[in-house]
């Protein structure tokens, strides 16, 4: 697969953290990774901060998808930018168990300050270039709503 910076991996997960995301969701992924270039990705989950990691996923976990449109020179050095300024972000767990409570409940989502989820890190990061992938609130997004944005298309 000719994966390319930017390129999102959709992950199917398997813990148990995992698979109560995908239950809640309704979605086969429980988590999404950047693509820097063809060995590293940028992510953050519960374990870590938003850090720079080899791309240890066996292809059968997970699906690419892409933005639908050409990003110019300008829009990916802001892209870069933003995960440059944010490694070492905190995972946000507020965020995380607020988002399942409001699709369950209707509970409003919080975020805790100077944190983010993997979903919110790639929403906010597109954002920062002045790409809305959803309608909803920045950041306030899960996998399974990022996968369904009409500006990504799934290339594999």
């Amino acid at each position: 697969m000719d994966l390319k910076r930017f390129d999102l991996l959709f992950v199917r997960g398997s813990s148990p953290l995992a698979r109560l995301i995908q239950w809640v969701t309704r979605s086969p992924y429980s988590h999404v990774a950047i693509v820097l270039d063809e060995l590293h990705v940028a992510e953050t989950d519960w374990r870590f901060p938003l850090q720079r990691n080899h791309n240890n996923y066996p292809p059968w976990q997970y699906d690419v998808y892409r933005y639908r449109g050409e990003l110019t020179a300008a829009q990916a050095a802001v892209m870069t930018e933003f995960i440059h300024a944010h490694i070492g972000t905190p995972y946000d767990f507020l965020q995380t168990v607020t988002n399942g409570l409001y699709l369950l409940t209707g509970l409003p989502i919080r975020d805790a300050p100077n944190r983010m989820n993997c979903s919110e890190t790639v929403d906010r990061m597109f954002s920062s270039a002045g790409i809305s992938l959803t309608t909803l609130d920045v950041g306030k997004v899960t996998p399974a709503d990022l996968v369904r944005s009409s500006n990504l298309q799934k290339v594999s």
